[in-house]
């Protein structure tokens, strides 16, 4: 799966490729259009994007629970060790509670801030969202990228095709 990012610079750019995308089988759910006026796209039947295209918050959410489950684990260990004999029937119950714990408030906080930081792609694109453009992001398997992008030139010949691997798609090295 891909992630490809352009910019229609007026509506009818917008509106003509969307619907040919469909026709090529592209998912309504797979298309995202950013404007700075969301309530015209509703109107004219484009699916505007949600908090999850155009905000950092499933990477905010999965960082989150990444710390706060370490601050858990270290904060169960060092109960363990601060309390003594006590803890070391109940230890490892202390140990996975705090870090389950840590996992829950660390997802928590991670929403908080994901929610409000917006999406780092966007930062280019924000003067043209200004003066009326429309940012598409279209998520597409690899085998349809070419139909996908052919039909992306025919309706914005000039626009620049940013492509991307979304993290919940690329494998990380372990």
């Amino acid at each position: 799966m891909r992630r490809l990012v352009f910019l229609a610079q007026r509506l009818q750019q917008a509106t003509s490729v969307v619907q040919e995308m469909q026709t090529l089988g592209v998912s309504e759910e797979s298309i995202h259009v950013i404007a700075k006026d969301a309530s015209l796209l509703e109107k004219i039947g484009l699916k505007p994007a949600s908090e999850t295209e155009t905000t950092e918050l499933e990477n905010d959410i999965d960082w989150g629970m990444v710390a706060g489950g370490s601050f858990g684990l270290i904060a169960g260990l060092a109960a363990g060790t601060v309390l003594g004999p006590a803890t070391l029937v109940l230890g490892g119950g202390a140990i996975l509670a705090s870090s389950l714990l840590g996992i829950g408030v660390g997802g928590w906080l991670g929403r908080l801030v994901g929610a409000e930081t917006p999406a780092t792609f966007l930062e280019k694109y924000e003067h043209a969202l200004q003066q009326g453009g429309f940012l598409i992001v279209v998520d597409t398997p690899t085998e349809q990228m070419p139909m996908v992008h052919f039909t992306i030139r025919k309706h914005c010949p000039q626009a620049l095709i940013e492509v991307f691997y979304p993290h919940w798609d690329h494998q990380q090295a372990a």
